[in-house]
Order: C-alpha cells, then sequence, then structure tokens
C-alpha cells in the first residue's frame, strides 16, 4: 500500500511539474508536495535496507501532513521570478532539501516524545517495541536538523546573492528572509541547547515540534512577494 501511495504521490508530482513553464514557476503547492514526495522517497528507501518499520509510519504521517496542505494551497497563485534562473534553482534547491531534512527532525521528535511517554508510563506494548531506542532518535533529530540548518543558511546566502545580482539590493529587510532567518535560529537554539546538554528530553523534543510549527507558518503563510512588487 505504501508503494502504491508513493507511485500515486509521483505521478501527481510529476503531472503538476510538468505543467510548469519553467523550473522556477512553482506554487506553495507544489512546493510542499515536492517536500513530503522527498520524504516519502527516503524513508521507503531507508526502510527497504534496514526495514526501519513504524519510523516509516511517523515520516509518512508527517509526509502526507503536507500533501494535505499541498491540496489546500493548490488555488494558490505561482510565484514568478525574475532572472539569473540558475542561482535561483540552486536557492530553491537548497531551500527544499533544507526543509525536508527538518520535516525529518520532526518526525523523529515526535517518534521520541511517543516513546518517552510510554516508557514513563511503563506502556512496553507493541508501539514501544517497534520504535528505535530514545538515544538513536535524539541522534536522528539531531542530525536532521543539523543538515536543515547548513541547507537553509545555504539558502538565504544563494537568496540574498540574487536579491544583490538581480534587484541591486541586499534582501535582509524582506519579510520571507526576516521570517526564514528566525525559523533558522531558532533551530541553531536547539542544537546549541542539545550540544551543551549532551542529551534530548521531553522539553527539547517539543520545542524541536514548536520550531517545525514556525516553520510551517513561514512557508505556507508569509509572502513570499519580492521587494521589486514581483509576486
Amino acid at each position: 500500500m505504501l508503494f502504491t501511495a508513493f507511485v500515486a504521490m509521483t505521478t501527481l508530482l510529476f503531472l503538476r511539474l510538468s505543467r510548469l513553464p519553467s523550473a522556477i514557476d512553482y506554487s506553495k503547492s507544489d512546493l510542499a508536495l515536492l517536500v513530503s514526495w522527498l520524504m516519502l522517497t527516503v524513508t521507503l528507501v531507508v526502510d527497504a535496507r534496514f526495514r526501519i518499520g513504524v519510523v516509516v509510519f511517523f515520516a509518512n504521517v508527517v509526509s502526507f501532513g503536507l500533501a494535505l496542505f499541498a491540496g489546500g494551497l493548490q488555488a494558490d497563485a505561482r510565484e514568478h521570478w525574475l532572472p539569473a534562473v540558475n542561482l535561483l534553482i540552486v536557492h530553491i534547491a537548497l531551500a527544499t532539501l533544507g526543509e525536508a531534512a527538518f520535516a525529518f527532525a520532526f518526525a523523529f521528535a515526535l517518534m521520541h516524545l511517543v516513546q518517552e511517554r510510554r516508557l514513563r508510563q511503563h506502556r512496553f506494548d507493541r508501539w514501544f517495541l517497534q520504535l528505535p531506542s530514545l538515544a538513536t532518535l535524539d541522534t536522528w533529530a539531531l542530525f536532521a536538523s543539523a543538515v536543515g540548518c547548513a541547507l537553509m543558511l545555504l539558502a538565504m546566502a544563494t537568496g540574498s546573492f540574487w536579491g544583490d545580482l538581480v534587484l541591486h539590493r541586499w534582501l535582509l529587510l524582506w519579510p520571507k528572509f526576516i521570517a526564514t532567518a528566525v525559523c533558522w535560529a531558532m533551530y541553531v537554539i536547539y542544537l546549541g541547547l542539545r550540544i551543551v546538554r549532551r542529551a534530548a528530553d521531553r522539553r527539547l523534543m517539543f520545542y524541536q515540534v514548536v520550531c517545525f510549527v514556525a516553520l510551517l507558518f513561514n512557508l505556507f503563510l508569509v509572502s513570499g512577494r519580492t521587494p521589486a512588487g514581483v509576486a
């Protein structure tokens, strides 16, 4: 069934992207669908090799949630960009991969919270036995967040350079850049706290969830209109 869902999502993504005039003429719903497809693809590949079972379930809950967002935003106006296409494609690719990494970190945080709750309640049921250990989930969340931060920093840098190249101004005061920088800083705080504490507790994992909610707010609700007034 999971493979059928992957085929269906791949087909939908191909149909959506094949209708775009160019690779950068996309909508927010296209971006959400691409992130969810990346999550589904990675979890299928990893599960085929390591049989991680219930991890796939949690990762795909997040993936299909993003796909639902994509459906709800389907009527959104597409983003129309100015020239310097190659640099902009690099920026979009880095941002998309960073958001996918943060989505994985969110899924691992959810699994950590579920596992920690069952451990405190001494509920050693099937879920507890199939989920990875708290230490493993903590490590995965840390790694995914670190990768996401690195990719997002590169995305902000290339986006700003594109602004200077095309608009002849740095986009440091652009609402989208400010919101993205705030989200990035929130994840950096998470990384700093995690390194200092050397292990994540329930509050830190809740903070990880808050970071992802802020990222969704930035992705779907903060305007991407450029200072030049191009949508």
